[in-house]
């Protein structure tokens, strides 16, 4: 069965998903399941919280802001919100990455924000040079009120199963398919060049790595243990 790309991608979900990676519906459920007994401290965190989001994503919220101040802001249409963020340099040597961002739009190249709907580092870096308020462009799902809203309803817990109600239609589980197939068993990650080795070069041994032998007539001292 093929599905399509945005109902298993985060690339192509149209912002729907936030980030959430699994699409399997049985895991979610057993997921929501065993945490059934924290249903009440939920809510009681939402009806206390006191910051404009959660306190999960607005810790992550504040550590973007943090991150948002090491990068150089470059204004090139403020009537249609278009900047260019810069990101500095790494002791790593990585960095130094330039961004087109979109306020307008909602949209930055990097893609954070589309697909978390969270604005990423750079809007946090135009906000600042603009003096823009930075909560206006976090999405509804991530409020205060939408948290509350989540967990304001009754929760029982679920009846022994000798209550529950009959449904019109059986349900039959078949064993799965354990045939082994003959051969090697075909790995499915894309390879890279990495995994390609030069037809015209000599094989080596897999005991000293040494070529024009193997490891049947090896004579070398196998690599130390020290």
């Amino acid at each position: 069965m093929k599905l399509d790309p945005e109902k298993w991608t985060l690339l192509h979900d149209g912002g729907h998903r936030h980030g959430i990676m699994t699409t399997n519906i049985s895991k979610a459920l057993n997921s929501v399941l065993k945490k059934a007994r924290y249903f009440h401290q939920h809510r009681e965190e939402a009806e206390n919280c006191v910051h404009p989001f959660p306190t999960r994503i607005f810790d992550k919220f504040l550590w973007i802001e943090m991150k948002s101040r090491e990068h150089k802001v470059t204004t090139y249409s403020p009537r249609e919100g278009i900047y260019m963020v810069k990101s500095p340099i790494r002791v790593s040597g990585t960095g130094n990455n330039v961004y087109t961002l979109q306020l307008n739009n909602k949209s930055c190249s990097c893609g954070k924000w589309q697909i978390y709907t969270l604005p990423c580092s750079h809007v946090l870096a135009v906000c600042r040079e603009n003096g823009s308020r930075t909560d206006t462009y976090v999405s509804e799902i991530y409020s205060r009120q939408t948290y509350r809203r989540t967990y304001q309803a009754n929760f029982h817990p679920v009846l022994n199963e000798n209550f529950w109600m009959d449904v019109p239609f059986n349900l039959k589980f078949y064993p799965p398919n354990m045939k082994k197939e003959r051969g090697r068993k075909q790995g499915k990650r894309f390879q890279g060049e990495m995994d390609y080795r030069n037809p015209n070069s000599p094989p080596r041994c897999g005991r000293c790595r040494m070529p024009g032998h193997n490891r049947r007539n090896c004579n070398n001292p196998g690599p130390s243990n020290v």
